[in-house]
């Protein structure tokens, strides 16, 4: 069995992403009008404590249950009340020498298997490992490491399992770019299974997301990726504008579309979710940053978001650790197709320390968002 080394949590991962305004008209008429973010807070169910980072299932008995790394440990956290209250299920992964982070799980349809990946730094190297429970998350035992050890990063897995049973995972690579000619930018990478067994060399390493403008910085990082129909997925990324605004490069939101299940992604199809708007004092761009995508009741794709435009003052620089961040949470979601986006609206802003929204769809329609506050306390929130 693997000795499950991950590394850092998602915290110092934020600065680490790049996707550019790759439809800056669209972007600019739809999501960066300035002004704060509006509309009411959504209803507070946990206001702190321990509850899942990020990532939520439901097991085969109804209990809702989500990860949360600890530093060098991975716990699981359970709740029987949809969400209002969480208590601690068990632990995943425990090692003193080892840093785990950017936990995320998957339970497979129909079955008591649970996938959980997560990232590993231990002795300067990275690994993106995953676990496997099937007795629906009450026990755990290594699968498989997907990337790594190497030296540059790789993280922030997200796991993915097709209409035809394929399981997929989506992470950040500095390696892939490396690897591409592109040393120091950092690319979104997808390698998947054939079923939800065996290498994970069904697609070879796959290209999602980078910025291909000439002279242009790319990196890109913490995608999810949701279902349009068939084949047609949609990726979510945080990113860096490619380019600085104000002699800086502000966090942006990225989407990116593939027709065919994940093998190839459409550029035609690049779109700028939601940049912030500028600070007309600096000449600098707000950011926005750490996204989380689901579908919506079939429907329109919304995603949670970071972003410190309400500051007031002068942007937080995009390498700032996210603890020191002043951020509250926004919403954008598709509109009239899955490239037109809408406005931000607020999901939370009463505080400024937050992170890593994640959003779970308890019911058709039925959304609550879990926010890392840091300091071990997670906040869940319905919305209205």
């Amino acid at each position: 069995m693997n000795a499950f080394s991950v590394p850092w949590s998602f915290a110092t991962m934020a600065f680490l992403a790049g996707c550019t305004a790759g439809d800056a008209g669209d972007a600019e008429s739809a999501a960066s009008r300035g002004a704060a973010l509006q509309g009411p807070n959504w209803a507070v169910l946990q206001a702190g404590g321990a509850a899942p980072i990020r990532s939520i299932v439901r097991r085969a008995d109804g209990m809702l249950l989500g990860p949360r790394s600890s530093g060098h440990e991975i716990e699981t956290w359970a709740s029987t009340n949809e969400g209002a209250s969480w208590f601690r299920r068990g632990s995943v992964a425990n090692n003193a020498s080892v840093d785990f982070g950017d936990v995320t799980m998957l339970r497979v349809p129909g079955t008591r298997t649970i996938f959980c990946a997560f990232r590993e730094h231990a002795g300067g190297q990275f690994r993106i490992t995953v676990a496997r429970s099937d007795d629906d998350g009450d026990g755990w035992a290594y699968d498989s490491t997907v990337a790594g050890p190497v030296s540059r990063f790789v993280g922030a897995p997200f796991l993915f399992l097709r209409e035809n049973g394929d399981l997929q995972m989506y992470y950040d690579s500095e390696e892939l770019a490396a690897a591409g000619g592109f040393p120091g930018h950092q690319w979104i990478a997808m390698q998947g299974r054939r079923g939800i067994g065996g290498a994970w060399n069904a697609y070879g390493t796959v290209t999602v997301s980078r910025e291909k403008a000439s002279g242009a910085l790319s990196r890109e990082g913490m995608p999810t990726v949701v279902q349009l129909g068939g084949d047609r997925l949609m990726a979510v990324v945080e990113g860096v504008e490619p380019f600085p605004t104000g002699g800086v490069r502000a966090n942006v939101l990225h989407a990116t579309q593939s027709w065919d299940g994940g093998r190839t992604w459409d550029d035609a199809l690049r779109r700028t979710p939601y940049q912030a708007p500028v600070h007309a004092a600096s000449g600098r761009r707000y950011n926005a940053y750490a996204p989380h995508a689901i579908r919506v009741g079939n429907g329109p794709v919304g995603v949670a978001f970071c972003t410190d435009e309400d500051k007031g003052s002068a942007p937080d620089a995009s390498s700032t650790p996210p603890d020191q961040r002043n951020c509250h949470i926004g919403y954008v979601s598709t509109t009239t197709n899955f490239e037109t986006w809408s406005a931000p609206s607020a999901i939370w802003t009463q505080t400024s320390a937050n992170y890593t929204p994640g959003l779970f769809e308890r019911g058709s329609n039925d959304v609550i968002v879990t926010i890392d506050a840091f300091a071990g306390n997670q906040r869940v929130l319905r919305r209205p």
